[in-house]
């Protein structure tokens, strides 16, 4: 794979998803998140899990923005943190849905034949099984760990961007220009990853982000009900924490409130940068 090549067409992806409204504030959403997590040790005016720092079911005030919890805990310098947890457990299991997709569609689009055949019939049987409530059932049965919730996402929502990559690279490869490069002494592998991958940057961002957007909403879900790994601080568990501990009992609004905003404006903007980069796909075609 030519990385210079890549990295050019990942440039021209991202300048054509900058141009179009929803990308643009896709783009600026996620990216003030991702900024947020990184420096949330320092934006932080607090430790995440230090009790005491203030009063028990503690109110807003200008010492906690977000008040504290049920003990004093500050809630503001978790949600900072939480974000962290979020974003990992999102790109991590998108990363590993987008690989798996990537490759079992360029694979079986661009074989075809029995390759093609077995590729798509595993395809179908994943894509059948129930994401969510064969998560519940996997996260009942294991000991809770982030790195689980991540592995049985990402090996279990990559069959939807395969379809759409073989799709794809079907049509790329009834062009003249691929018989042209075949003939010229490329190989198949080569054709594949420096050809037809390149090609389709755009399409596996936006799928790709989608990914990440079901990871981050199941991830919550999970943590929501109970069943993720109280260790790895994310805004489905502070939901969690705030469910079990009386925040809604004691109208505490800014304990569970926050999180469930910023799960929403996370999924939006990364919803925003895929529609993004399909328009900007469309537009490259």
């Amino acid at each position: 794979m030519n990385p210079s090549k890549i990295a050019y067409q990942a440039r021209n992806s991202f300048l054509l998803v900058w141009k179009s409204t929803p990308g643009k504030i896709g783009i600026l959403i996620t990216a003030t998140i991702l900024l947020i997590a990184i420096f949330a040790p320092f934006i932080a005016p607090y430790p995440p899990n230090k009790p005491g720092v203030g009063p028990h079911y503690g109110g807003i005030s200008s010492k906690h923005l977000l008040g504290t919890d049920d003990i004093g805990e500050d809630i503001f310098s978790q949600l900072l943190w939480a974000s962290r947890g979020s974003i990992i457990i999102g790109f991590f299991a998108g990363g590993i849905s987008i690989v798996l997709g990537v490759a079992i569609g360029l694979f079986s689009g661009y074989f075809g034949g029995r390759t093609d055949e077995a590729l798509m019939r595993s395809t179908d049987v994943v894509l059948v099984l129930p994401l969510l409530p064969l998560l519940i059932v996997i996260a009942s049965l294991f000991p809770a760990s982030v790195f689980l919730v991540i592995a049985v996402i990402g090996l279990l929502s990559w069959p939807v961007t395969a379809r759409v990559v073989r799709s794809q690279t079907l049509t790329l490869k009834s062009r003249p220009f691929v018989d042209a490069l075949r003939l010229s002494g490329m190989s198949d592998l080569e054709i594949m990853f420096k050809v037809l991958l390149p090609n389709q940057l755009s399409l596996i961002l936006s799928y790709g982000v989608f990914s990440a957007v079901t990871a981050v909403v199941i991830e919550a879900g999970l943590d929501f009900i109970g069943l993720g790994s109280i260790n790895n601080l994310s805004w489905g568990i502070m939901l969690y924490f705030a469910l079990s501990r009386d925040a809604l009992l004691r109208g505490m609004w800014w304990w569970f409130l926050p999180p469930g905003f910023m799960i929403a404006v996370f999924g939006s903007g990364l919803i925003l940068l895929g529609y993004g980069a399909e328009q900007a796909g469309r537009i490259s075609k």
